[in-house]
């Protein structure tokens, strides 16, 4: 049983399993690196930002969990020049090379099954947008009383970074291109920012997750 739920498995508690994976790995902290891709307005970064560390306080809240927001680390790759409007090709091989040594320099030790060094978020205008758009007026000036269920379509693309495309395969049906991909499988998905931090976090532990829990985008994913 969970020592922080003991009324059911700690299987089913999320920031139980958060924390056993840290263990497994020995490392000492857990989080998606966030890769800013629009800079619009300042503000308008800053609203996403505390709402995203908002809902990762609920849901670890209802696990009884929020000793583990003392592990989070939020790290934010932003620099107009580089990354605004970059693609998720570029993101990716930036991410490739810094989940090549970060591991050593964060935890001492190797990637492990950490899902820190294997996918990344891409903050984009359109994704940024959504979830601005999200909270309705009266969450405007939110507090810790906002009530995650008026929250519906808001989206942050996740991207993996070993996602490396097949060959055309003549028996597969030819999709809507997504940066020029035409293949089911585009390498990133949109994933509900409500659930990407500790939900979709725990759902891609083991690497053939990703084909589970993949979403086509427009689709957002949720977990």
């Amino acid at each position: 049983m969970s020592r922080r739920t003991p009324q059911r498995s700690t299987l089913f508690n999320e920031a139980d399993s958060l924390e056993r994976h840290l263990d497994e790995d020995g490392h000492r902290t857990w989080g998606f690196v966030i890769y800013r891709c629009t800079y619009g307005r300042d503000d308008e970064w800053t609203q996403f930002m505390d709402r995203l560390r908002l809902e990762i306080r609920q849901r670890l809240e209802s696990s009884n969990g929020l000793d583990m927001m003392d592990r989070l680390q939020l790290t934010v790759v932003e620099d107009r020049s580089t990354w605004d409007g970059a693609s998720t090709a570029l993101v990716r091989e930036h991410f490739k090379q810094w989940a090549a040594t970060a591991p050593q320099q964060e935890q001492g030790t190797g990637p492990g099954l950490s899902q820190r060094y294997r996918y990344c978020v891409q903050m984009d205008a359109v994704a940024l947008a959504s979830i601005l758009d999200d909270y309705d007026d009266k969450y405007e000036h939110y507090d810790d009383e906002a009530d995650p269920a008026t929250t519906n379509d808001g989206w942050v693309n996740l991207i993996w970074k070993d996602w490396d495309p097949l060959p055309p395969d003549p028996r597969q049906t030819v999709e809507e291109p997504i940066e020029g991909c035409t293949l089911d499988d585009v390498g990133w998905m949109r994933v509900a920012y409500q659930d990407v931090m500790v939900g979709m976090y725990g759902y891609l532990r083991d690497y053939n997750d990703w084909y589970r829990e993949y979403r086509r985008p427009p689709e957002v994913a949720r977990a």
